[in-house]
């Protein structure tokens, strides 16, 4: 039986989705430590490279070493503070030059059946070969305002080999309006980089992308799903059946699309 999606193992799988999802970047680095893990692409947006703290983080300023990395190459990051990592992690943030940006509430899906909802009219299939990464990339660089050269970067062709790794793209007229990454722990399935055309948005796109991308992947193993949720996706995931099970913060230092 796989263990309770308790507030430590949400941030233990945070840090493993982003090593999975992240890991094929040209410049990809890891430094994980007690309470505190560092993952960083090394480009110049802050939505790629993270500093996750909970528990311990504090414990001989592994999160302030963390952020100084960072802040020493002038990378521009967020950092993920789970409840557990306590005020003072918070203190340190704030005397770094850190900014709280958002609540990022942290939310699961037990297992359920799950029906295809949204717009009919959307193709949703999953990401094949270099066309597909390519797909992807396009998307989520317009969706998140980010450089489409740092996304081919930190996105190459071989993620979709990964075995741990699945990317959703959603169509229409040929053109890719969505798209929407899973990774895979076991049962349990992370949903991450979700995000739609700018200029489609309020179509049911991501309704349409999420729902199938769920129910296909439960059909193959999957029996509960978790995500950390953005303002914008806030209530689509709660009316696809998902539920806050703890509320992290993100702090930025730079520009973040996660507000």
């Amino acid at each position: 039986m796989s263990k309770p999606l308790t507030e430590a193992v949400l941030r233990r799988l945070t840090t493993e989705a982003l090593v999975t999802f992240l890991g094929q970047s040209e410049k990809f680095e890891a430094l994980l430590r007690p309470g505190c893990d560092l993952t960083i692409c090394n480009e110049p947006v802050a939505d790629l490279n993270y500093v996750i703290a909970g528990k311990g983080a504090s414990d001989n300023d592994y999160f302030g070493d963390a952020c100084r990395t960072c802040l020493s190459r002038e990378l521009p990051f967020l950092a993920i503070l789970f409840p557990e990592a306590g005020n003072r992690v918070k203190e340190v943030a704030s005397a770094l030059g850190l900014v709280h940006a958002v609540d990022f509430p942290f939310m699961v899906r037990d297992d359920a059946p799950i029906e295809p909802a949204g717009n009919e009219a959307i193709i949703v299939q999953r990401a094949a070969g270099t066309e597909g990464v390519l797909g992807g990339v396009g998307v989520l660089s317009a969706a998140f305002n980010m450089p489409e050269d740092s996304a081919r970067r930190v996105l190459p062709p071989p993620l979709i080999e990964s075995p741990g790794l699945d990317v959703f793209l959603a169509s229409s007229e040929g053109r890719h309006v969505g798209t929407v990454t899973m990774t895979h722990h076991g049962d349990t399935t992370g949903i991450w980089a979700m995000g739609t055309d700018p200029d489609r948005q309020g179509r049911g796109i991501g309704r349409r992308l999420l729902s199938i991308a769920m129910a296909e992947t439960r059909s193959q193993g999957a029996r509960r799903f978790f995500l950390g949720a953005t303002p914008a996706g806030y209530r689509l995931y709660e009316s696809l059946g998902f539920e806050t099970r703890v509320v992290a913060t993100i702090w930025v230092s730079g520009e973040t699309s996660q507000a």
